[in-house]
């Protein structure tokens, strides 16, 4: 999608011989119009009928099927697989043998050629007015033992998970969204990552959890000459790296936003191409302002960049594209590649509904590259929950793996050292001694509250304003998991600390006590309490080291 206006002389000539040398056809009962060369059926499984109004893209262009369930277009001459947006109506259609979405074909496209591809669509018994989202960042595996923890750490914790919540009929049609990263730039893990990922069973061995993947920038292959190249390993195992969905009364779209061009070269933003495609996309969507935008990928907006892969970059459509998802009643952005989680509330881009455009950076399953069971904040290694009710939010956690869901902090003593084998010591800073030091871990300033309760006495405890470095996992990863000191990966400082002088000077000696964490999920007035009432006073809980 990002380089088409080279090949709009091969467009030209295509259709030029298309117009000169095809002959005339009908699909359906559809007459297929000189010049179009992608063409193909969509029918419904139980009637044998074509299904009119699906949306239809190469990547670079939209159309909709008519009355009799037939798309025609001119493709792109990049084209690499023809998809569909599967309407809310209509079940995720899963291959057969791996159970991931199959709503794709490739498609060695030919434009001197009718290139023809047929899909059937099997009808939903209702539509689903309630889901679950597992929303996954960063599996990000370079040798075997990260696969290998991925599958039997993190996706047995999934499963055991939503088998739980089901079973309690909190968790209701459950998908899997991955934001990228799924290698660590090596090829040899692409089919490995893939097959972790195939025929996962919920529900108890009824169903299948299917993973709608996105693309990261260590999934773009460094050697390859563009970014078009680049994606073609993702393109041969997950399809397109910009697509749609509908579930319910919710949207849901994914792009590449890694403009790549060598390894640690790369910008992150969209081009011309893709925001048209994706303006194109939202145009299909019957009453937006009354529908709830997913939107996925691998790069965070946050507050924009001049360039550089850490935010979207502004001149690489940073306000157009958040200005065209205020079309929605409301909108969540998923996003990874930070390797520690930040919620950002965009509130110069208000949605429909009146709440703004809400960012959630999501902490990565691998955490700190499998070094360890953290993130580099502290966070643990997990992936996040999202339950949506029609067209809003109703609740979201982020779920630590192989840890109970209320395990949402850790409380330290401000006045603290840490030690280990290498005999380096690491504490807090001055101004924290004698303060207990909340980490919530997916915290933000608006929706959360943090109390010190002693004795039935709450008192408010206060967000730090200058971003805060967890000393007590530093010291760990320093002395017990052979990371270096000078590694700025591990230097990591984030907000999401709460402190509070201890009343007597030292939160050691205190009684009676417990932190409370209250969450008010904003879109739906749902309320969250987390408590804690021990100290984390070394490293228990943290493995000892870790292969590399």
């Amino acid at each position: 999608m990002k380089s088409t206006t080279l090949f709009s002389a091969v467009v030209c000539a295509a259709m030029f011989v298309l117009s000169s040398c095809c002959q005339e056809g009908r699909i359906n009962g559809t007459k297929i119009q000189e010049g179009n060369n992608l063409v193909g059926l969509i029918t419904d499984s139980s009637t044998g009928k074509g299904i009119a109004g699906v949306a239809v893209s190469d990547g670079y262009t939209f159309t909709t099927t008519d009355k009799n369930g037939v798309y025609q277009f001119v493709g792109n001459p990049l084209t690499r697989v023809v998809y569909y947006t599967t309407p809310s109506e209509y079940k995720i259609n899963l291959d057969e043998q791996t159970r991931l979405p199959l709503f794709y074909k490739a498609c060695k496209f030919d434009p001197e050629a009718l290139n023809r591809n047929d899909f059937t669509l099997t009808p939903m018994d209702r539509v689903e007015d309630e889901l679950t989202l597992i929303v996954i960042s960063d599996p990000q595996c370079k040798v075997d033992r990260h696969v290998e923890r991925f599958r039997t750490e993190s996706i047995p914790d999934m499963q055991e998970t939503i088998n739980e919540g089901v079973e309690n009929g909190i968790y209701k049609n459950v998908y899997a969204l991955v934001l990228g990263d799924l290698v660590y730039d090596y090829l040899d893990q692409w089919d490995k990552i893939k097959d972790a990922m195939c025929n996962v069973t919920i529900n108890d061995g009824d169903g299948y959890l299917p993973f709608f993947n996105s693309i990261g920038n260590h999934d773009h292959y460094e050697d390859c000459e563009n970014d078009y190249a680049g994606t073609q390993n993702y393109v041969d195992r997950f399809g397109p790296t910009d697509y749609s969905f509908d579930r319910g009364n919710v949207h849901f779209v994914t792009m590449d936003n890694v403009v790549y061009n060598k390894r640690n070269t790369y910008n992150s933003g969209f081009s011309a191409e893709q925001v048209e495609w994706l303006k194109a996309d939202f145009d299909l969507v019957k009453d937006k302002e009354n529908k709830m935008l997913v939107f996925y990928a691998h790069v965070p907006f946050r507050g924009g960049a001049e360039k550089g892969g850490g935010n979207v970059n502004y001149d690489k459509y940073y306000d157009d594209v958040l200005k065209l998802f205020t079309e929605f009643k409301e909108v969540h952005v998923m996003i990874g590649h930070t390797h520690h989680p930040e919620n950002y509330m965009h509130h110069n881009y208000i949605c429909k509904g009146g709440k703004p455009v809400y960012e959630h950076v999501l902490g990565a399953v691998s955490g700190a590259w499998w070094h360890t069971n953290t993130c580099t904040d502290g966070t643990p290694n997990g992936y996040a929950i999202f339950t949506v009710k029609d067209n809003t939010v109703d609740n979201f956690i982020y779920k630590g793996t192989d840890l109970d869901e209320s395990y949402q902090m850790r409380v330290y003593n401000g006045s603290q050292k840490y030690t280990g084998s290498k005999k380096l010591t690491f504490g807090w800073p001055e101004e924290y001694k004698g303060c207990f030091i909340a980490d919530v871990f997916n915290d933000d300033a608006e929706n959360w509250k943090v109390e010190f309760i002693q004795n039935g006495v709450a008192t408010p405890m206060t967000r730090v304003t200058k971003k805060l470095r967890d000393w007590c996992m530093f010291s760990y990863f320093i002395n017990e998991n052979g990371r270096s000191p000078k590694n700025t990966a591990y230097h990591t400082g984030k907000l999401h600390y709460w402190t509070l002088p201890a009343p007597c000077g030292d939160p050691a000696k205190e009684k009676n006590w417990e932190i409370r964490a209250t969450h008010t999920v904003p879109t739906s007035g749902r309320v969250n309490v987390y408590t804690v009432n021990t100290l984390q006073v070394d490293y228990t809980g943290f493995p000892a080291t870790l292969p590399e």
